[in-house]
């Protein structure tokens, strides 16, 4: 979970500079909303997340602040600056869902790369072969222990 916070922080701060908010708790506390239980990888998190920002909170939602339920933790949140959000998230979800999907890991990286920026790492270089050729037998191997 704090690894998908970090890395929709990330996004919206590469992709979105010039969006105000949300950022910080405000958004920590949406995507603690949106993430759900039981994710088995920082993709799956991030795309579940994304689509269910996309798919439940069109509008900008009331979210209660966990010590003071009467509290809006999006209060300083304009609708403008919401719409903003939202429909960044739109573009993003789809990216992430093509990312997740990806057949191979070159495809996957390429959309990766595009959702997160560029210091998302290349993809490993792609190998024509997936075992190397046996030329000879091996040689005999000492006993012994090894360790």
């Amino acid at each position: 979970y704090v690894n998908v916070v970090k890395c929709i922080k990330w996004w919206r701060k590469e992709k979105y500079p010039n969006v105000k908010h949300p950022k910080s708790y405000p958004l920590e506390h949406f995507i603690g909303d949106c993430c759900p239980d039981g994710i088995e990888s920082v993709a799956e998190g991030i795309t579940l997340t994304l689509e269910k920002i996309v798919s439940t909170y069109p509008q900008k939602p009331f979210l209660a602040d966990r010590g003071v339920p009467e509290h809006d933790v999006f209060a300083r949140l304009s609708d403008e600056d919401y719409e903003a959000f939202y429909d960044a998230a739109c573009e993003a979800a789809v990216i992430a869902r093509k990312a997740y999907d990806a057949e191979t890991t070159q495809e996957s990286v390429k959309f990766w790369r595009q959702l997160l920026g560029n210091k998302f790492p290349e993809p490993p270089e792609k190998k024509d072969t997936i075992f190397t050729e046996r030329t000879k037998e091996s040689s005999d191997i000492p006993r012994g222990r090894f360790a």
